[in-house]
């Protein structure tokens, strides 16, 4: 075989890797050595147990790997707490004088078609709320169906759901979700224990009767 002929033959040969190399001009010889230097790619396909190289995300190259150990500093707990403890949910809605009128058309869409603990409409900051807002309450079984609609029917502004458990604190702060943008919210003076503050967890009181239908 003559040379020219050879060197097409090593190169067919060559992952896509060191065929890369060959066409940047190191060579056949170069591609070689690149080849040889990407050559222990078998064991992290052995332990995907799917697709090769040119199918494997960087991102999910060995999702069957260990984590690596957690920084020290925060114990962690021994199991995790039960769902239960959420007694209901509050949604905040927050708007300002340019979108008050959204807000306004929200609270007529929720009344209209939810049973749930309609607050006060708030034209200014109030508790750990630092802008205008409204809120609603609603049970642990309308999760499935209230939280889907507020994301699809925010009209643009920013919603912070929270459980109510016996920590406000962390209710309000670290355990809640928003829909749309976030804003602050104080709650540097929450108690971390409702009833130890010689409180109660936070409990619904449904204040509205829907007379339209959900839309499905």
């Amino acid at each position: 075989m003559n040379e020219p002929a050879e060197a097409a033959a090593q190169e067919e040969t060559l992952p896509s890797s060191a065929r890369r190399a060959l066409l940047l001009g190191g060579g056949v010889a170069a591609a070689a050595a690149s080849a040889a230097a990407v050559a222990p790619q078998p064991a992290r396909a052995a332990a995907v147990e799917l697709g090769d190289e040119s199918t494997l995300s960087p991102w999910g190259a060995n999702p069957k790997g260990p984590p690596q150990p957690l920084p020290r500093g925060t114990d962690l707990p021994g199991a995790p707490r039960p769902y239960t403890e959420i007694s209901s949910y509050h949604a905040h809605i927050y708007f300002n004088e340019d979108t008050a009128y959204r807000a306004a058309r929200l609270r007529d869409w929720v009344i209209d078609r939810f049973r749930v603990e309609l607050g006060d409409w708030n034209e200014g900051p109030r508790g750990p709320h630092t802008t205008p807002s409204f809120y609603f309450g609603f049970a642990t079984e309308q999760v499935p169906t209230v939280v889907p609609w507020l994301m699809l029917n925010h009209l643009g502004l920013k919603i912070l759901i929270h459980p109510n458990t016996d920590d406000p604190y962390a209710d309000h702060l670290i355990n809640a979700l928003w829909i749309g943008d976030t804003q602050p919210v104080n709650a540097f003076r929450m108690a971390r224990s409702a009833t130890a503050a010689g409180g109660d967890i936070e409990r619904i009181y449904p204040n509205t009767l829907p007379t339209v239908s959900l839309e499905t």
